[in-house]
This record gives C-alpha cells, sequence and structure tokens, in this order.
C-alpha cells in the first residue's frame, strides 16, 4: 500500500499540517456527509487505502469532475499522477485546489457551475492562479488561453463570471477572492472573446 508523500513526513510517518488539514476537509465542510475521493490510479482515501464508496447520487458527476481536471492538468503541463479529486455531498458551495495537485468541491458546488465549461472555468482560473502566481487581468488571460487549449467553449466565461457577480451568496463562494467579477474585469474578457470570433 503506497502512502502520498506528500502527507507524511519522518520515518514515523507523522501527517503534515497540510495533509491533516485535508484529511479533515470533508468533515469540517460537510459533517457527516457522504464524500468520494479518487486519484488517476484508482480511488482512494486521504490515507491512501480505499475509499469506503464512490458519492452517493451517482458517478456520473464525480466523472464530470475527473475529466475536466485531467484536460486543465494537462494544458497546465502538471503530472497526472499528482492529481487528486475529492467531492464532498453537501449543498454548501465550497471548493479549493492545492499546490499539490488536491481538488476538492462539494456537489453544491459542481451544481453551481451549470456547465461542464463552466467548471472548466473555474479550474482554469484558480490553478492557472497557484501555477503562475498571476493575478488580477493577468490571470484572467491565462484561465482564457487554458480553457481554450482545454478545448472548451470561451463563451462559459462570461455565462459563469456573470452570473456569480451577480450573486452575493456565489461571489466569495470557492474561497478563492481574485475572480473576474467586476464590471471592467468581465467587459475586458468579453471583448477578448469576441476577438477570437465569438458571439457573447
Amino acid at each position: 500500500m503506497q502512502m502520498d508523500k506528500s502527507d507524511t513526513k519522518g520515518e514515523g510517518r507523522k501527517p503534515h499540517r497540510r495533509g491533516l488539514l485535508l484529511g479533515l476537509l470533508p468533515v469540517l465542510l460537510a459533517g457527516k456527509a457522504d464524500w468520494a475521493l479518487a486519484s488517476v490510479s484508482g480511488f482512494e482515501d486521504g490515507a491512501g487505502r480505499p475509499a469506503v464508496r464512490k458519492l452517493r447520487q451517482s458517478g456520473a458527476d464525480f466523472d464530470r469532475v475527473l475529466k475536466v481536471a485531467t484536460q486543465i492538468w494537462g494544458v497546465l503541463g502538471r503530472p497526472q499522477e499528482t492529481l487528486v479529486v475529492g467531492m464532498i455531498d453537501t449543498k454548501g458551495v465550497r471548493a479549493e485546489v492545492t499546490s499539490g495537485g488536491r481538488l476538492w468541491m462539494t456537489t453544491g458546488f459542481l451544481e453551481a457551475c451549470q456547465l461542464e465549461a463552466e467548471l472548466a472555468v473555474w479550474l482554469s482560473q484558480r490553478a492557472g492562479a497557484i501555477e503562475t502566481k498571476a493575478s488580477g487581468e493577468a490571470i484572467d488571460r491565462i484561465a482564457l488561453e487554458t480553457l481554450l487549449a482545454a478545448g472548451y467553449d470561451p463563451r462559459a466565461v462570461v455565462s459563469l463570471w456573470g452570473r456569480w457577480a451577480a450573486s452575493k451568496s456565489l461571489r466569495n463562494s470557492s474561497g478563492f477572492a481574485d475572480l473576474p467579477l467586476s464590471p471592467v474585469r468581465l467587459a475586458r474578457l468579453r471583448a477578448q472573446i469576441e476577438k477570437l470570433g465569438y458571439l457573447v
């Protein structure tokens, strides 16, 4: 049985602080809600043990998240074996990506991203910011380039961020503050997408 090296430290295999927090995240976000975790090599929990069960509703949502994440990881040049995706079955709207390649989100967050392309928009924005350390309009451009390279419709940028900008409950839902929700950033993104030949 392989342990995730990012979650252990020393010969006594004491958990890293980050690994411990990631292991507690499903409990913190969802209490006793169902959760599932997978890597590209198969289902496992935070300690490398086989997961008890998949997500309760269906594997379709989970597979969709894994597909989007795998495509974005490929564009960013990240090793696929570092990708670990976790989903928590709760209506709370939360999601996070770590620099080590772990992606967590709630089913409520997935519902807030109404299209697969919208999920790819958010992940391009968040993972791109971690990868490049860019911010503001610079990360907006990088995220748009990542989205296009992954084969998604760039108009999803406008549909996702336009809807989130209009919703107080969604503005800070991802725990990531640097989102293009201001009228200025949204207008510039729209202009970039229209220059690419898409009617928005």
